[in-house]
């Protein structure tokens, strides 16, 4: 099995909490892909606020590469039981959502034989192990499962244990939003049609077994409603938080000397990758030539990057004067993602075609070998105006958002349900130049507004509070808000920092989220599943099963 280091069996860093008010759970989280991304940090944040607040956490996933996650997976402080499995992640390269689903159910299953197995694991360890990478006495007092909720009914009748579910947004409507961006007609949208049905049904299906429903924002929550108006179950909203102890200077300069210790212990070709990716990063850290631009966001079509890529030809354009300015591009990056990787190369063809010079380091010799072999040159990294740094470890991503040339984040995804970037950006004292839809809206504070609405409740704003700008995903508002920010001097920057730093601290913090979290699965944590309800769950599993039966039979029969 393998998982992150067992509990009592490493340092420990101290809890930030005082202890939990009420008497402790076992809670275990439930994530498909344990990797580095905005919903991965806010499994991680959740589980580690609960955890200091005395209650015993860990993390069941289908996919955990340590060399790919964040530290408190890494690290010991957080317990992480990898459920291997031999479903692949996709066929062809397609398939992802049922082979995710399959994934989920595999690991479930294991949690199952863990569960009732211990006997077997006594006497035939052999075959417990071929059965389970989950060890025996795994049993939570609660299981919390965000993303996929296939397993919520087979977790009740299996292990008859309460869910709650955490809704980032829902996949059916993520979906449709990204066929509508493709412009999926004809045939095409026919065919996905009939492959959408079944698992948009199964989806809403499995999410109204939870017993408590927990989104992200009130946007979340508000669409959850129109996607799912069957579901009687309204969703509370449990904002994501960040750590500020994370982000403070003091711990940058920490996490980077580590970083650095271990890129110095790597031998061979991976260690000089690692070595020439670090020094030429930290040169852009230190760079003051130009003012920076950041942008952070998985290298996925629905972020909208080409925004930030539009935004910095078109700041180049606008000048009156000769104007250089950087933009930085970094985040999540699978090689194994078809996504990913066209997305990236699309961002390399758009700024080839915007005439905006740019270099790609990659932190390990790069997926492919045809480009790309030899890192750039110093020089050429400096004088590139865009560089593109796919699975930049946080350690370099925190030194960043600490950069001195730094000037703004550029967050350019679309009705994004919450978006934790722009916190980690505020939190650092950094602005946020965003779209005025979905989540920044309950996270941004644009002095242009009078009012924000958070919980559930409207506050009118100080005008002369502000945190960044919400404009249309348009390159000229957003080369406007950003010659503002541009124009900024040394007072006007620390006053929008301090502000930024304070908005976060009060709203968005990890002890809030952790309180809020306690009192919902308290609500469910000790409840047991009643026989009626099981049976309940057995009749509508039995009933989704011969609906997917009967629409493979009827699909091949089409063929």
């Amino acid at each position: 099995m393998q998982q992150g280091k067992a509990k009592g069996t490493c340092e420990k860093r101290p809890t930030k909490g005082t202890g939990a008010a009420r008497a402790p759970l076992r809670v275990a989280f439930v994530h498909p892909d344990l990797g580095i991304g905005g919903a991965e940090r806010l499994v991680v944040d959740a589980a580690e606020s609960l955890q200091d607040r005395g209650h015993t956490v860990y993390i069941l996933t289908s996919h955990f590469d340590a060399s790919h996650a964040f530290e408190p997976t890494r690290d010991g402080t957080l317990e992480v039981i990898h459920a291997k499995t031999w479903i692949p992640r996709s066929l062809f390269h397609m398939l992802h959502l049922p082979m995710a689903i399959l994934q989920q159910l595999s690991l479930v299953m294991q949690v199952v034989v863990a569960a009732y197995g211990s006997s077997l694991a006594r006497h035939l360890p052999h075959v417990y192990r071929s059965l389970t990478h989950v060890p025996t006495n795994s049993l939570p007092d609660v299981f919390v499962i965000d993303q996929l909720p296939t397993a919520i009914p087979l977790i009740k009748l299996l292990c008859g244990r309460r869910v709650m579910y955490y809704c980032h947004f829902p996949d059916k409507e993520i979906s449709a939003a990204l066929a509508r961006q493709r412009g999926t007609r004809g045939l095409r949208a026919l065919v996905r049609a009939i492959y959408r049905f079944p698992l948009d049904v199964l989806e809403e299906a499995t999410t109204q077994w939870a017993d408590l429903i927990v989104a992200n924002s009130r946007f979340t929550a508000t669409h959850f409603h129109r996607v799912f108006p069957r579901i009687a179950k309204r969703p509370s909203v449990v904002y994501p938080a960040v750590d500020e102890a994370m982000y403070t200077a003091q711990h940058v300069e920490r996490e980077m000397a580590t970083y650095v210790s271990t890129c110095t212990m790597q031998v061979g070709e991976v260690g000089s990758y690692a070595r020439e990716h670090l020094e030429l990063v930290q040169r852009v850290i230190h760079a003051n030539d130009c003012p920076m631009f950041f942008s952070i966001n998985r290298f996925e079509a629905k972020k909208n990057i080409p925004l930030a890529l539009h935004t910095v030809a078109r700041l180049r354009q606008q000048a009156q004067r000769e104007t250089r300015v950087r933009l930085v591009c970094a985040g999540g990056y699978d090689a194994r993602i078809r996504d990913n990787i066209e997305t990236l190369h699309s961002l390399q063809s758009l700024a080839d075609t915007l005439g905006l010079t740019h270099v790609t380091l990659w932190n390990r010799a790069p997926p492919s070998r045809t480009n790309d072999v030899l890192p750039p040159k110093a020089e050429q990294v400096l004088k590139a105006d865009v560089i593109f740094l796919p699975s930049l470890p946080s350690a370099l991503l925190h030194a960043l958002l600490h950069a001195p040339s730094l000037r703004a984040l550029l967050y350019t995804p679309t009705n994004e349900h919450f978006g934790i970037v722009p916190l980690e950006a505020m939190v650092c004292g950094v602005p946020v130049v965003a779209t005025d839809t979905g989540g920044p809206l309950e996270t941004v504070l644009d002095a242009s507004l009078t009012s924000v609405s958070l919980h559930g409740k409207t506050q009118i704003m100080d005008t002369s509070a502000m945190t960044g700008f919400l404009r249309p995903p348009s390159a000229d508002a957003w080369a406007a808000a950003c010659s503002t920010i541009l124009a900024w001097d040394e007072g006007t920057r620390a006053q929008v920092a301090a502000t930024a730093k304070r908005w976060v601290s009060e709203r968005f913090s990890v002890r809030s989220m952790g309180a809020e979290l306690e009192e919902h699965l308290h609500k469910i944590g000790m409840q047991a599943v009643p026989q009626a309800e099981r049976l309940q769950i057995l009749g509508t599993m039995l009933a989704l099963v011969l609906m997917h039966v009967v629409a493979v039979y009827v699909v091949l029969r089409s063929l």
